[in-house]
């Protein structure tokens, strides 16, 4: 993965732009795993509390990019062991699934553990701004910075005829090691979190011959539940173990 660094940047591949600017689309078959979302409510006339599904996260899909050396900063193409590493960009979509009546998610937290643990390079969104401009169509922004190894700025954005300035969730990504990555969606006041796709993106640091990726997903909330009037926020309890999921790299 050698290549010449006397020249002087000429900014990201046609490969990763075509890459980044293109939006997630439904795609047929089942989703790569679903983590049906459980609640805790006390017992009805026994001595056992119970256990009511409400919502959950699907994980639809994970595409790949193999970033290679037109894609980084010349100063990154002299790190000696870039000839034993595979840079991998990995895009994920995620579906939060409709809530029954009166029912609202409050926070949504979803997790990708990887086994083996690899090195996470970047996260994004690493942070979301709680206010954004809107649009009927698919509207994103990727700005990577890979720890040094990459230098590029990408925006990309589809545009509908209206757009509408509103508070949206925070999102917070975070890396917590050999526990895996993920990210946090908030509700805001005055915008709760809808039923909808979402797209994130992770770097990862693989050895050269990695042909998959194996892990778990995993997926847990607080959702807010309206009872005559009174609001009752409850923590989502895990029914089941994480899902195990394996994805073929091309």
């Amino acid at each position: 993965m050698a290549a010449p660094t006397d020249e002087p940047p000429t900014g990201p591949s046609p490969g990763l732009q075509a890459f980044l600017a293109e939006g997630e689309s439904p795609r047929p078959g089942e989703p790569i795993a679903s983590r049906p979302l459980y609640i805790e409510l006390p017992p009805r006339g026994g001595p056992q509390s119970r256990f009511v599904q409400e919502g959950g996260v699907l994980f639809r899909s994970a595409t790949t990019y193999r970033l290679t050396v037109e894609d980084l900063h010349p100063m990154a193409r002299r790190r000696e062991t870039l000839d034993h590493l595979r840079l991998e960009m990995v895009k994920f979509a995620f579906t939060f699934r409709e809530l029954p009546r009166n029912r609202q998610y409050d926070e949504i937290r979803v997790r990708i553990t990887l086994v083996p643990q690899v090195p996470v390079m970047q996260l994004r969104p690493r942070l979301k701004s709680t206010e954004s401009q809107t649009t009927r169509s698919f509207s994103s922004e990727v700005a990577p910075t890979l720890s040094g190894l990459l230098q590029l700025e990408i925006r990309h954005s589809r545009e509908a005829s209206s757009s509408r300035t509103e508070q949206q969730p925070v999102v917070t990504a975070l890396d917590l090691g050999a526990e895996g990555f993920g990210w946090t969606y908030q509700a805001q006041p005055g915008s709760a979190l809808i039923p909808r796709v979402e797209e994130t993106v992770a770097v990862l640091e693989l050895p050269v011959g990695t042909t998959a990726l194996a892990g778990t997903f995993d997926a847990e909330a607080i959702i807010t539940r309206r009872i005559l009037g009174i609001l009752e926020p409850r923590s989502t309890v895990p029914r089941e173990p994480p899902v195990p999921f394996l994805l073929t790299l091309p």
